[in-house]
């Protein structure tokens, strides 16, 4: 059996993290640099692989030991430098019955090699996905219960790509229409829990792709410090990952641009490292397995959020990935690359 199929599966949550980039639901803060961890939900662990060059990565934060030790279980986060004055604490100030759309744009190219045979990079034809989102409750807490329905998803053309790898996407995204899901989510937007609710007729391709989705959930919201921020102020978010299969180290880094009111403006970057490992993911053939020489990923975005909606104003991120691995199928050894370029755009409609 080939491992082309699970291999393709593995890069699928590169798209994910680049939506760690638009940090689509805010939090909050106060004075004081100081390391917090996020809680966040065992059984919904945090999102997806990518890593990053060495001279890309940002500076290591300050972690206290204690919250060092409990990585795996959260997000540890940073704050670097509070930024200028005025500084004011950011939250999530939403109200039950607040429905949105959000439409998703992503255009992707890969390029693959197995042993001494060469893939050229292949542009996968552009998806776009509107889904609308919906606050159903805010909880005595304050924290904040949504729901969201995947009302359209949609293979744009490209003059790049044939027709017919457009026909078959199609096909195969096609049943992921009426996917809906829910989370709940404190005011500083750490992801309580999530879930997702797919259609019984759904492509198992696509279910084991939304079943790594429900994971990296936590990746649609940003954890923000506990402190006040003004424009400049940067922090990171740092997280321990277990995702399909890999075991992966995180770091995201953010910067407030600007405020207007409830309207903020971030820049962000993301970097994964990943340690040599056996992966041992889940529908890997009989007897296969696949260890992973290198990860290497960056990535940068911008996003503008308002505080008050549901979904992101805008936003925009660029992300570079290659992996390396080695596959040993019953003794047969054989090396290979994947490289991918992936662009994720986002815009919050009425």
């Amino acid at each position: 059996m080939s491992l082309r199929p699970r291999l393709r599966v593995l890069c699928v949550p590169l798209a994910a993290a680049a939506l760690h980039l638009f940090g689509c639901q805010p939090t909050d803060s106060k004075p004081a640099t100081k390391t917090e961890v996020a809680p966040t939900k065992t059984d919904a662990p945090p999102p997806a692989p990518v890593v990053a060059k060495p001279d890309a990565t940002p500076p290591a934060p300050v972690v206290a030991p204690d919250a060092a030790a409990t990585t795996g279980k959260g997000s540890v986060v940073t704050l670097i430098e509070p930024g200028a004055e005025p500084r004011e604490p950011l939250r999530l100030k939403l109200t039950a019955g607040q429905e949105q759309a959000m439409i998703m744009t992503m255009r992707m190219g890969m390029a693959m090699q197995i042993g001494p045979n060469a893939m050229p990079k292949t542009d996968i034809p552009p998806m776009q996905m509107t889904m609308n989102l919906k606050v159903t409750e805010i909880t005595g807490e304050g924290d904040i219960r949504s729901e969201f329905s995947l009302d359209k998803i949609e293979v744009l053309p490209d003059p790049k790509v044939p027709d017919a790898m457009v026909q078959q996407l199609k096909g195969v995204l096609g049943t992921m229409n009426k996917m809906s899901g829910t989370s709940l989510i404190t005011p500083r937007g750490i992801v309580k829990s999530a879930d997702f609710n797919m259609p019984a007729d759904v492509n198992p391709q696509i279910k084991q792709t939304v079943d790594s989705m429900r994971q990296q959930i936590n990746q649609m919201s940003v954890p923000f410090p506990e402190e006040a921020l003004g424009v400049g102020a940067k922090w990171t978010v740092t997280q321990q990952l277990d995702q399909q299969g890999m075991k992966l180290d995180q770091i995201a880094t953010w910067e407030l641009k600007g405020r207007d009111g409830t309207v903020v403006q971030l820049a962000s970057t993301i970097v994964q490292t990943a340690a040599q490992q056996t992966i041992t993911a889940p529908g890997m053939p009989e007897g296969a397995k696949v260890s992973l020489d290198r990860l290497e990923s960056n990535g940068s975005g911008t996003t503008e959020v308002d505080l008050a909606r549901v979904a992101p104003v805008k936003g925009e991120m660029n992300l570079k990935s290659s992996i390396g691995m080695t596959t040993d199928a019953n003794g047969v050894k054989m090396p290979m690359t994947m490289d991918m370029d992936l662009n994720l755009q986002i815009s919050g409609g009425k």
